[in-house]
């Protein structure tokens, strides 16, 4: 009879909150990381994400950068993302946080990052 080898062993009981972890990058040195749990999006979803993101964009005067004038979800995030600033997100305020939150709910990602420098969200 050939050997067994060991089988994995499941482990029933409770579960841990899923963590959503943001890393914004505003440039050299200013780099911040942001992190939710599943509690903190109870209640989002990507259709009020979205409406939250195109209400910022307007209220703080973004200019959209496709000459069509559409606005595609990275670019309201983008744009909100610049208008804000890096000090909420270095002192961790309320703004951020809530940035944040409708990131993770908007793209449905536990792991986000965005780079001003380089225009990109992944």
């Amino acid at each position: 009879m050939a050997p067994t080898t060991p089988r994995a062993r499941l482990a029933f009981g409770p579960t841990k909150p899923m963590e959503h972890i943001l890393l914004l990058k505003f440039g050299k040195g200013k780099e911040y990381e942001l992190k939710l749990h599943d509690g903190d999006l109870a209640g989002s979803s990507p259709q009020t994400a979205r409406r939250w993101f195109e209400q910022q964009f307007v209220e703080m005067g973004c200019v959209p950068t496709n000459p069509t004038g559409k606005t595609l979800l990275v670019d309201l995030i983008l744009g909100v993302a610049r208008a804000i600033g890096d000090k909420p997100f270095a002192q961790g305020d309320g703004l951020a946080r809530e940035f944040a939150r409708n990131v993770a709910a908007a793209l449905q990602r536990r792991a986000i990052s965005i780079d001003l420098e380089s225009l990109s969200v992944g």
